[in-house]
Order: structure tokens, then sequence, then C-alpha cells
């Protein structure tokens, strides 16, 4: 009807990837604008590398990061890559204060590798579609009461 918009903010920012397909269900398409979530970290980082090379990575590494934090959002070990996260983004801080030994790794590999050593492969190399119907999948299994002891299990896990 009369609908022209709906307000989606904090849902895209609590949850980017379930958003990266919109487009092609909203207006039909074609594709996602980036292949998987490996891909579009390794397009950020080589973002983050040159912002890194114009601005002091002491004061700018942490807002740098905050845009990928939420990227692995509702997905098992999605708390371990965040927290990964924010020991590279205090690095440089602790790095001038002479806390820890410099390290000249460019940001982009130090994202690559936060990511390869908390998250599953299926999960860095699955299409934005491909995790949606994982998502529909599993939200149908809780709602029939199968696998309703997943998040006990992921929780002993961690």
């Amino acid at each position: 009807g009369d609908l022209r918009g709906v307000m989606v903010g904090r849902s895209l920012a609590a949850d980017p990837w379930g958003w990266a397909g919109a487009d092609r269900v909203l207006y039909g398409e074609a594709g996602a604008p980036v292949a998987s979530r490996r891909r579009l970290l390794e397009l950020y980082g080589k973002h983050a590398d040159r912002e890194e090379e114009l601005w002091d990575p002491a004061k700018i590494r942490r807002r740098i990061l905050r845009p990928v934090q939420a990227l692995f959002a509702g997905e098992r070990h999605g708390k371990r890559f965040r927290i990964a996260l924010d020991e590279i983004g205090g690095r440089p801080k602790q790095e001038r204060a002479g806390k820890r030994p410099v390290d000249e790794t460019p940001l982009s590999e130090l994202l690559l590798h936060a990511a390869d050593s908390t998250m599953d492969e299926e999960v860095l190399n699955m299409s934005p579609e491909e995790s949606y119907e994982k998502k529909r999948q599993g939200a149908g299994e809780a709602a029939s009461g199968v696998g309703s002891n997943r998040r006990t299990a992921a929780i002993a896990e961690w």
C-alpha cells in the first residue's frame, strides 16, 4: 500500500552481512556486490591500509575496525573475531607506550588473520545468499524445537 520506507539502521549496523543481499531481493539486482566475507575483508583491508598510511594508527585504528566488528554476527565464534579485532585495535597505543614491540604487519593482514584464526572456513567463504539460507534454515529449526540445545552447546564450547 502506502509504505514508502522503513528504518533499518540498527539492524544494518548489528548484522551487516544479513543485509548484503538486500538489493537483489528488493530491486532484483543480480548477485551481491561481494562474493564472500573473506573477499569483503580483503577489499576492506586495502582501504584500512591506505587510511593508516594517511593517519596515525594509534588514533584511528579502532575506528577503522568498527565497521567490520559485526560482520560475523550470529555466527559460531563471532565473539572470538570481535575480541581479536579489539586486541588488534589496541596495539598501536600499546606500541607507542612501549608495552609491546612494534609490529609492522599491515592492518589488512592482521584483519584476515583474525578471521582465519577465529572463523570456520565455510562461514568465511559463504555467499550472502548461502548465509541467508543457512540463517532461514536455522530459524525454522529453532521454531520447531530442532537444535534447541545449539546455543547451550556453543556456550559450552566457548
